[in-house]
């Protein structure tokens, strides 16, 4: 009977984020094409206009099943709190980024603030596992440091894997979806309700982001997504499970990143030719995307689906390490 209810709550969570998502975005896409908040399509050959900022329809359905869940997590509603506090007030600065644009150096850091909240709480466990070390107590550190170094960093990273129809959508929906089932094995609410919450509006938003896209999810969809794996697995105590679950983005920030140390320009969009898709020279800064692009002859749907395995692949390994080393 207690399982029958504990499922019953999951499942309204997931139903309520996707639903409310399914149902607000085309408001969304309506509207932000009314106010002129567009952008084009920049690998579609006739310059389509579409709706840019579609992210605060993942917010919005987010935020249903967040407080949906709240009778669930009863005995834990200060984490929860400070998680959603964090996640809105990333995607704030999403917002603030899609509609005045801020210079890069700083909204690099700006997520760091955002933390506080979670910071404040000194949310989760400070013991954290360690390759070839275990498990390590970095006590004052850790709020101080890991917090709001792992939100700004997921924040960003998840930005940066982004420019084509469906992956920012699809990718958060996989890797926020392995991260719950995670949190689900594990008997950890606030994980998997955080997660569940977010992969469902994620869901909900690919039927209208997928190609061929009528709405991006803009800055405040990507940062959202990004601190709310952050804040699931601070508040969680599954740092190891969401870092390897999250290795699409890690990889290509790092890649992204030492090019850009590396003084390469900057040329964020591939061109297409006959459909296929065509990364700038070498010169350029390079990222995973451009780099599978010159591996394969890649349209955008076939480069999407192939992100969206490579995220599989971490998400059934965070899962394989998850269930062997027992976190």
């Amino acid at each position: 009977m207690v399982w029958c209810v504990f499922m019953y709550w999951v499942l309204l969570v997931f139903l309520a984020s996707l639903i409310s998502t399914l149902v607000v975005t085309p408001i969304f896409i309506r509207r932000l094409m009314e106010s002129g908040v567009t952008g084009h399509d920049i690998h579609k050959q006739d310059g389509t206009q579409v709706a840019e900022m579609g992210g605060l329809a993942v917010v919005f359905g987010f935020s249903v099943g967040a407080f949906i869940a709240i009778p669930f997590v009863n005995g834990d509603l200060v984490s929860l709190f400070g998680a959603i506090l964090t996640i809105m007030l990333t995607g704030l600065i999403g917002i603030c980024d899609d509609l005045f644009g801020i210079r890069q150096k700083y909204k690099a850091w700006l997520p760091i603030f955002a933390a506080i909240p979670l910071m404040a709480l000194q949310a989760g466990d400070h013991t954290m596992i360690v390759p070839f070390v275990g498990l390590v107590d970095f006590g004052v550190i850790y709020p101080l440091l890991f917090i709001p170094v792992g939100v700004a960093v997921l924040a960003n990273a998840t930005n940066m894997l982004a420019g084509y129809n469906g992956l920012e959508a699809g990718l958060g929906f996989i890797t926020c979806s392995f991260i719950g089932v995670a949190g689900l094995i594990a008997g950890r609410p606030l994980v998997y309700v955080l997660m569940f919450a977010m992969a469902a509006a994620c869901l909900g938003f690919l039927k209208y982001n997928r190609f061929p896209s009528r709405v991006f999810p803009g800055d405040v969809g990507t940062f959202t997504i990004g601190a709310a794996i952050a804040a699931a697995v601070i508040v969680g105590n599954m740092e190891f499970v969401g870092v390897i679950a999250s290795m699409p983005y890690i990889i290509n920030g790092l890649i992204t990143s030492f090019s850009v140390a590396r003084g390469k320009p900057i040329q964020k969009f591939s061109r297409t030719e006959n459909g296929i898709l065509v990364p700038p020279e070498r010169k350029y800064v390079t990222t995973l995307y451009f780099e599978l692009e010159r591996l394969f002859r890649l349209t955008e749907k076939e480069l999407v689906h192939a992100i969206w395995l490579i995220g599989a692949a971490f998400g059934l390994l965070s899962l394989a390490v998850f269930m062997l080393i027992g976190m």
